[in-house]
């Protein structure tokens, strides 16, 4: 259901919290261990620190590590950079104006709710 890039932030993130606030990671860590072409997860991170997710440090001894804590950060605050996750609500159709007559608007419709409570209810820590 997700993207691609957003599966590769997601992993990101995780590889982050798992290291802690105390030191930065380098991207080419990150990219290495977590399987993210650099190049690609180069400009997720650059997103991501537009969006005060993460906070870059360049130099000797920088990198990126996570502006708060993993439990305080949501996956739809990551996922919604990368995708509109908006989009899992409309009629699976596609079309425009839904009147739930399909056969699959209530299945639909479940699974729809249910992603975007798991959305909104999951923190990167919990990944």
């Amino acid at each position: 259901m997700l993207n691609q890039t957003a599966i590769y932030a997601l992993r990101a993130m995780k590889f982050l919290s798992q290291k802690g606030s105390e030191k930065p990671v380098l991207s080419s860590t990150i990219a290495a261990e977590m399987q993210i072409p650099h190049n690609f997860l180069s400009k997720i991170l650059n997103r991501l620190t537009q969006a005060g997710l993460v906070l870059s440090t360049r130099g000797r001894g920088g990198g990126v590590v996570l502006s708060k804590p993993a439990s305080d950060i949501f996956l739809h605050e990551v996922v919604n950079l990368f995708m509109k996750v908006d989009d899992f609500k409309l009629c699976l159709l596609g079309v425009n104006v839904c009147n739930g007559s399909c056969g699959l608007h209530l299945r639909w419709q479940i699974i729809s709710e249910q992603f975007g409570k798991m959305m909104n209810e999951t923190t990167v820590a919990q990944l």
